[in-house]
């Protein structure tokens, strides 16, 4: 058996073609376009996830303002998102990582507002997630970009999700955690497992849907792969210059479908971002 690819590239097309069609019923009814302002270091200019955000942006017609942090005190990076924090041309907000230099997790998702998140990183935004036990109350909110990039791709697969089994591999705030509880609303029996988890490779093989996103080059084995599993591949390591996943190289014999690394996870996280800026422009528009 050779896996599927799931193309993240086709998905965030049809994404990013539902969004233009959004953003333009919002610039219809305020007369101008959905506004996200973009907030990256100064060496993250050239890179390319800040260039496909950018790209992104614009085949949905949403406006990306990008404010370039050069490294100065804290105080200036904080004081720059109490600014957009404040203009009302801006519908929502984004801090590019790795964030500025003094710059937190807990930072960022203090100084956005919560009707600015368009990466839903705000304590709001994770207690509506999971308050939202069905898939049709979680889609409508502002759901942490990679963590909702994975629960469309399961979708995508085609495979059936209700009754069956998903282990998540990684439990960051905003992609394990997040994307364990999609899963759920999904009607999957999930187990959020990650590096330190006993009997890890056993549990692997009872999985149905495996999502791996511990960042972890190489850690799921093809051994630990049950045959025919959708294996969505979220891991981010750069490895002898080349970017790669967390699954081993053989796991596409075994699983049915997989994410590649690049152009599986990453194009549809970026599509999702977007996706939540119009959502939030939407709001502001009611």
């Amino acid at each position: 058996m050779n896996a599927r690819l799931l193309d993240g590239k086709s998905l965030a097309l049809r994404l990013l073609g539902e969004a233009r069609r959004r953003a333009l019923a919002v610039a219809r009814r305020r007369g101008r376009r959905p506004r996200l302002a973009i907030v990256a270091a100064a060496d993250a200019s050239a890179g390319s996830y800040l260039k496909a955000k950018i790209k992104a942006c614009d085949a949905a017609g949403v406006d990306a303002v990008v404010h370039l942090l050069s490294p100065g005190p804290r105080a200036k990076t904080l004081g720059l998102l109490a600014d957009l924090a404040a203009d009302n041309s801006a519908d929502a907000l984004l801090i590019e990582t790795p964030y500025p230099r003094g710059i937190s997790a807990a930072d960022a998702a203090a100084a956005i507002p919560a009707d600015k998140d368009a990466e839903g990183i705000t304590p709001a935004a994770y207690g509506n997630l999971f308050l939202a036990k069905t898939w049709k109350e979680a889609s409508g909110l502002v759901v942490p970009c990679t963590a909702l990039a994975l629960a469309r791709l399961a979708l995508a697969a085609g495979v059936p999700l209700a009754g069956h089994r998903a282990v998540v591999i990684g439990r960051s705030a905003t992609v394990g955690r997040p994307a364990a509880h999609l899963l759920s609303t999904l009607d999957m029996t999930v187990t959020l497992a990650h590096t330190r988890t006993k009997g890890l490779a056993a549990l692997c093989r009872e999985a149905d849907v495996l999502v791996l996103a511990a960042g972890s080059p190489g850690l799921v084995k093809t051994s630990w792969v049950k045959r025919g599993a959708v294996v969505l591949d979220a891991g981010v390591n750069i490895v002898r210059g080349h970017l790669v996943g967390d699954a081993a190289s053989g796991v596409a014999s075994r699983a049915g479908r997989l994410t590649p690394v690049p152009g599986g996870v990453g194009p549809v996280t970026t599509a999702c971002a977007v996706l939540n800026a119009v959502l939030l422009a939407e709001r502001r528009t009611r």
